[in-house]
Parts: structure tokens; C-alpha cells; sequence
């Protein structure tokens, strides 16, 4: 970094360890982690590089705004996210202003970039938040592929879905031939939904993981029905996946209230997260019918005694 002059980390040269991965111990400078309190954090935490030396600023001339937020007890916050070792090798793990908060769950966007990259098909590829009416912000990509049409944006989301959490996976992935640099070569992750034209309506797509399979169940038919009311489809297939229809976290909760309401019954978010489909949704509320059941039946369980409840209730009050 300038304010250092210029070196902050390298890698020894042998005899030496070298750590792949690691851009190494400081050089010259004292490196830490803290988090937003300023705390500094042990070994293996996550959290913002600061730096400590002889060789780093002490202060931006005229700008008391600046210096109240990159410095912190004598220390300058580098913006870079990363931990350190036991050794003190220094593992970065991407840009603080670039982490994407998605309702409250932050994502590292290199994370995803490099889950992309590793499908034989991409060349290039640039996660990058999207402005969200209620999550804050979502997730897209840009990438460009080694050969045109060699794969679709689908495959490339259901390839990252098999290798993050669900709320990682890119809602859109554009695939483009070249990706916008700034003035000075850089890609500028905040300004690339601007310039590729992706809003946050464009994510809620009806593609889905695979063939349709209508509901089979009088439960999956119900719940689908909750899916297409909620999430504004006319046709939610038993395989169709929660999130890649455009589902959020937010959403999930407003279809497990009318899961609750209609049912009488509570499915655990760590379920519904789990099997992110209506065939596992029934799954899971048919497991519940089989692990509990109603007194004076032995085929009622959950779903069937809280219907029987409900009218009972309905009953009582007239």
C-alpha cells in the first residue's frame, strides 16, 4: 500500500517455509487483526489486516474524517479482510468494502469467484452485489467462458450451488465476452451491475434445477401452491429449487408462517435450508407425522392431528 511504503508481506525465500496461499509474515511492518471494535483477534479469526511500523503514515494531512476511520489505537486499517496463522504468515481473503451483505449474511466475493473458476468452462469470472428492495443487497457474476456456449448460466449456478450455501449461489450469472474495467484497468466490483444493466428484478427467474416434476402429494401440492403464491409462479415443480426460483431468506420465513397457518405445523429454517425444495419440505413435515403420533391413531401424525385440532378449535368457538 502507498500509506506504507510500499511493501507490507512476502513470502521468505528458502531455506525458509513458503506457505501457498499466504503472501507471507510482514517486512518491515506489524501485522494484526481486528475486528470492527477494534479488538485484535487470535489466530485463525477472520477480520480487518492492520498494520503497525516505522515505514506507515501516521495520518492523512487535512482530512480528520479519514484518519477517524482508517486508524484505530495507532494502527492503519488496510480495508484488506484476512487472519493470520500460528506463524504469523498472512492469509488474504478479499476486500472489505467489496464483502456483500445479503440480508445480514456477508459474503466474501472472491469466495464465489473462485468456486466459478474452478468449472472447467470459465475463464473469467467477477461476483458482484446487486441492490435488493429488502435483502439490502444480492448476489450476480459476470463470466466469461473459454469457448461461446459452452455453458449456460443455469449449469454455472447450479455447479456453484453444489459448492456453497445456498445463500452464496449467484441468483443471475451473466455471461459476457469481456468484463468492464475501470480507467485504470481495474474492475470495479460495486459499479458492475450498473454497467452490465442487472437489477434486482431480473433475479427472479423460473429456471429450475432440472425437468419438471409435478407435486405428488397432497402436502407437496400444498406447499408448491404456498411457493407460487409467495414467490409470484404460476408452476413450482416437486424438484424446483427454493432459491434459484428467486427465494430468499426473508421469503422462506413468509412461506413458513403460511406453512404454519394452513398446517398448524413448525418447520425448523435449518430444514427448510437444508432441502430447499417442495418435495423436501414434505419430506420433512411427513418425518415429523411418522416420529410423532396423535393419541387414538396410529396413522395420525402432525399434519393430521393439527387439522384435527384446527377444527376442533373451529367447533369449540362457534
Amino acid at each position: 500500500m502507498t500509506e506504507a511504503s510500499h511493501q507490507m508481506a512476502s513470502n521468505p525465500q528458502p531455506p525458509a517455509e513458503r506457505k501457498p496461499g499466504s503472501v507471507g509474515p510482514g517486512t518491515g511492518v506489524r501485522i494484526s487483526i481486528m475486528d470492527d471494535a477494534g479488538n485484535h483477534l487470535a489466530g485463525g479469526a477472520r477480520g480487518e489486516v492492520v498494520i503497525q511500523g516505522p515505514n506507515v503514515v501516521l495520518g492523512y494531512e487535512n482530512n480528520p474524517e479519514a484518519n477517524a476511520k482508517s486508524f484505530t489505537n495507532g494502527w492503519f486499517r488496510t480495508g484488506d479482510q484476512g487472519y493470520l496463522d500460528t506463524d504469523g504468515y498472512l492469509f488474504l481473503t478479499g476486500r472489505l468494502k467489496d464483502i456483500i451483505n445479503r440480508g445480514g449474511e456477508k459474503i466474501s466475493p472472491r469466495q464465489v469467484d473462485e468456486v466459478l473458476l474452478a468449472h472447467p468452462e470459465v475463464l473469467e469470472a467477477v461476483t458482484f452485489p446487486v441492490a435488493h428492495p429488502s435483502l439490502g443487497e444480492e448476489v450476480a457474476a459476470a463470466v466469461v467462458l473459454r469457448q461461446p456456449g459452452a455453458a449456460t448460466a443455469k449449469q454455472l449456478r447450479e455447479f456453484t450451488a453444489s459448492r456453497l450455501a445456498a445463500f452464496k449461489v449467484p441468483r443471475q450469472v451473466v455471461i459476457v465476452s469481456q468484463i468492464p474495467k475501470g480507467a485504470t484497468g481495474k474492475i470495479q466490483r460495486a459499479a458492475l451491475a450498473g454497467q452490465l444493466g442487472v437489477t434486482a428484478a431480473d433475479q427472479n427467474g423460473t429456471e429450475t434445477t432440472g425437468a419438471f416434476e409435478p407435486p405428488q402429494t397432497a402436502t407437496e401440492k400444498l406447499i408448491a401452491d404456498i411457493w407460487g403464491e409467495v414467490l409470484g409462479l404460476k408452476q413450482v415443480g416437486r424438484r424446483d429449487n427454493f432459491f434459484q426460483l428467486g427465494g430468499d431468506s426473508l421469503i422462506a420465513a413468509r412461506i413458513l408462517n403460511r406453512v404454519h397457518a394452513r398446517l398448524h405445523v413448525d418447520v425448523p429454517f435449518i430444514d427448510f435450508f437444508e432441502k430447499p425444495s417442495v418435495a423436501g419440505v414434505a419430506e420433512t413435515i411427513e418425518q415429523g407425522e411418522r416420529d410423532t403420533p396423535t393419541p387414538g391413531s396410529s396413522s395420525c401424525g402432525i399434519v393430521c392431528s393439527a387439522r384435527l385440532r384446527a377444527r376442533e378449535n373451529a367447533s369449540s368457538t362457534a
